[in-house]
């Protein structure tokens, strides 16, 4: 395998050696990444495809895409004892030795950015690389597909990714997860504490006043009220002879005292026990309880954030514990209208961190790194919403309330089954449209089938399948066989499979199924070229015995939209001509 990247630096030497894999024939292998470096590094060599040679590299030079998913790489490190590297979570340790280390790691279905991070006593240098697609356009329908999902479901394209990352900008949605919300917390937290001893060394206060009664020798500070009310009331006191009046033998006197316990003190109050308890949840998890989450990349996530989260726990702890904040009363995150936000910095800052946090991320901006869902499942969650969008071009959205997401504090993942359906109303018939995600046919004769998106037309007995799948074929014998790129054979075979297998138990006769309930199934998978899909056996294949595939990505949705409206229309015309 060649020789990706070398790197060098004082006291130790990086190489990073991998394949580059086959790619599809409309991905241009043009110079469009770069690596990033921060700190002091002695030189960087890194490999040109066409001479397949080493050449000198500059942080920031756009060279040509070196590092792709699901392809192992080995990581050398050659150093002195004082020298140490941290690798992105998922790295396994393959041999450690006093003057050398050997890893390797494999991305999976991971794309984004990925750090390496050498320590050494002259400091530290990071090596940003970038991790790119085998199967779609990174930059164009991988980006569009990202931000489709995430505009249409907030959230949902965010997770606790600990292999590789996207950049993010702060957003004002106020409904964040918790991985969110710790994205933006870690380039705000030093200054939140900064800002917390300010607050503890001046603390905004108030003046209270009271009235107590008091003997009238003994009052020394008397308002021309309290005077005036004393007066006006014969309270049997002793008679000034010259006045001639008599004074009470108590009078109110007002009290004034200086307090903590002010509206901002206990908004601020509040703010910190929140982000204390965010931490804290935070430090405690260790996984999403997402079923389609990457359960390892997830643990390891949760590891890595561990020690820093506690080093916050403790300095929040120590913040919480500042003398005024024991004279303030109950926090609350209700912020009062207050002058002291606009012209107190420290109370000013912290206010605008606090909505900062509150506010959650969107992909508009290359400022705050995130994990985002490995590219399958995130191809997968397009895919249904798409076919959705594409709906509500043609068709009534009766209820949208129907499709839920499960909200958990750590990421957002859909709902599956019939809780994640949609469903249309076709007005010319009045009949129904549903689509459903992930629905299970799980009362089977023989096991259970689990297709990614199912079209239910007007009735409980006739669906239609379309299957997500985050796969394609193009090596030249299978491209010769059947007249192009497309869709894996396993996943034609599994969509003959949905055919025979699903079935629905008949209402009368508790022994038998119906069969021949699903119409069709076509495999959705990633393909930039309609025009030229069109002579590939697996398209022509769809008409003949609904069985195929279909190209489906962002700038790619002409031929899935013929198809759904097509199935619609058939399927509705058929069940008007029905006899009753």
């Amino acid at each position: 395998m060649p020789l990706l990247l070398e790197a060098d630096g004082v006291g130790w030497r990086l190489e990073i050696v991998g394949k580059l894999p086959e790619l599809p024939p409309f991905i241009d292998v043009i110079p469009q990444f770069s690596v990033a470096v921060t700190g002091v590094l002695s030189s960087m060599r890194t490999l040109e495809r066409t001479s397949q040679q080493l050449v000198a590299s500059t942080s920031g030079q756009l060279i040509e895409p070196l590092f792709f998913e699901q392809v192992a790489y080995d990581i050398h490190l050659e150093k002195s004892s004082d020298v140490s590297i941290l690798l992105p979570p998922g790295a396994e340790a393959r041999r450690i030795r006093p003057s050398s280390e050997h890893y390797v790691i494999n991305f999976r279905n991971n794309v984004g950015f990925a750090d390496i991070r050498i320590n050494t006593p002259e400091g530290v240098v990071t090596l940003r690389i970038e991790v790119f697609s085998r199967k779609v356009d990174y930059r164009t329908d991988y980006v569009l597909m990202r931000d489709d999902v995430s505009r249409i479901l907030r959230n949902l394209a965010m997770t606790a990714n600990a292999k590789s990352y996207s950049l993010a900008a702060p957003d004002r949605n106020h409904r964040p997860t918790l991985v969110e919300w710790f994205a933006l917390l870690k380039g705000h937290f030093e200054e939140l504490i900064k800002l917390t001893n300010a607050v503890a060394r001046k603390p905004h206060s108030a003046l209270t006043s009271k009235i107590v009664k008091r003997k009238t020798e003994q009052a020394r500070k008397l308002s021309r009220h309290s005077i005036s009310r004393a007066l006006r009331r014969g309270n049997g006191g002793t008679v000034i002879p010259r006045l001639n009046i008599a004074l009470p033998c108590k009078i109110d006197e007002e009290l004034t005292a200086t307090t903590f316990d002010t509206p901002e003190n206990r908004y601020y109050k509040g703010l910190l026990k929140a982000t204390y308890r965010n931490v804290r949840t935070l430090s405690r998890v260790h996984q999403t309880a997402d079923e389609d989450g990457e359960k390892d990349s997830e643990r390891r996530f949760f590891e890595s954030i561990r020690v820093e989260l506690n080093g916050m726990e403790r300095r929040l702890e120590t913040a919480l514990k500042a003398p005024f904040l024991a004279l303030v009363g109950e926090g609350t995150l209700l912020r009062p209208n207050s002058m002291v936000f606009h012209k107190h910095s420290a109370y000013s800052r912290i206010d605008k961190i606090a909505r900062l946090l509150n506010g959650g991320l969107s992909f508009t901006g290359n400022i705050v790194p995130i994990g985002v869902k490995d590219t399958a499942l995130l191809y997968e969650y397009w895919c249904f919403l798409k076919i959705v969008e594409l709906l509500c071009e043609q068709f009534e959205l009766e209820e949208q309330s129907i499709v839920k997401v499960s909200r958990f504090r750590t990421t957002v993942t859909l709902a599956k089954g019939v809780t994640a359906a949609m469903r249309f109303l076709h007005r010319p018939t009045g009949q129904n449209v549903y689509v459903i995600y992930n629905r299970l046919f799980n009362r089977l004769p023989t096991i259970a089938q689990k297709p990614d998106n199912v079209i239910q037309i007007a009735s409980d007995n006739r669906f239609y399948i379309f299957d997500a799948k985050y796969r394609l074929q193009f090596d030249r014998e299978y491209v010769e066989q059947y007249g192009g790129p497309g869709p894996t054979v396993e996943d034609i075979n599994t969509m003959h499979r949905y055919r025979d297998a699903i079935a629905i138990p008949h209402p009368m006769r508790p022994d038998e199924y119906i069969t021949g309930v699903v119409q069709g199934a076509v495999v959705l998978f990633p393909l930039p070229d309609e025009a030229a899909y069109q002579v590939q056996k697996f398209y022509k294949s769809i008409s003949q015995v609904e069985i195929g595939g279909l190209p489906f990505l962002p700038r790619t949705t002409n031929l899935i939209k013929e198809k759904l409206l097509r199935i619609i229309d058939s399927e509705l015309k058929c069940k008007v001509n029905s006899p009753s």
